[in-house]
């Protein structure tokens, strides 16, 4: 997903990604300031820095996949990692004797493999990542 990241901006994209962390995560460092903020009970916790910007959500409850994209402002597309129930183009990464066979359905729509693979979709190697998007943008009607 980085090296798609890094095509789609010289391409002069706007890219999000999107990372699913159905286990829950740590970005925060114990004892920081914004570490006690979230401990303290602060429904958001913003870092603004000169050049970036991130804010921590507080949820009771995980977002949906669709409230999560709705946060998602400004850009011309969001590169998700997970959410595979979700409904939406999908292109499965298989790595040779580690990753099952691809079966998502209809929204399949590309396989990255360093196998060679027989798909029904169109089958990308790992290091075909220009051709990749090039197909992603025709597909999805990105230009």
């Amino acid at each position: 997903m980085r090296k798609l990241i890094k095509v789609f901006k010289e391409k002069g994209f706007r890219v999000a990604a999107v990372k699913h962390a159905p286990h829950g995560y740590e970005l925060d460092v114990e004892k920081r300031d914004t570490w006690q903020f979230c401990q303290a009970g602060a429904d958001r916790v913003m870092v603004v820095g000169p050049k970036s910007l991130t804010m921590h959500h507080l949820y009771n409850q995980e977002p949906s996949f669709d409230e999560v994209c709705e946060m998602v402002e400004d850009v011309d597309l969001i590169l998700v990692e997970g959410y595979k129930s979700e409904m939406g183009p999908k292109v499965e990464v298989v790595r040779k004797g580690i990753d099952d066979r691809p079966d998502l359905g209809d929204d399949l729509v590309a396989v990255v493999s360093d196998d060679q693979l027989q798909e029904r979709v169109p089958c990308f190697s790992t290091e075909s990542v220009e051709q990749l998007a090039e197909f992603l943008i025709d597909k999805l009607s990105l230009k």
